[in-house]
């Protein structure tokens, strides 16, 4: 894939997340991060609003593991 088409994937996967319920949004992190990854790999930057996007996805798999865990 081009950096044009992975930048644009990337932006498709955001809106599907922005919309998309929690279990949704957790099962769409691994391919969006993926994507970010390769972005990086080209050796471009990644906008802010993917990145911000990204960090609220890790946020919510790091709550995730703390949901069940007894007090």
């Amino acid at each position: 894939m081009t950096t044009e088409q992975l930048m644009k994937r990337a932006c498709h996967l955001e809106k599907q997340i922005r919309t998309a319920s929690e279990v949704a949004r957790l099962d769409l992190q691994p391919e969006f991060s993926r994507v970010l990854r390769h972005i990086k790999a080209a050796g471009e930057s990644v906008p802010g609003h993917l990145r911000r996007t990204e960090q609220a996805l890790n946020d919510e798999l790091v709550e995730r593991q703390f949901d069940n865990m007894p007090v």
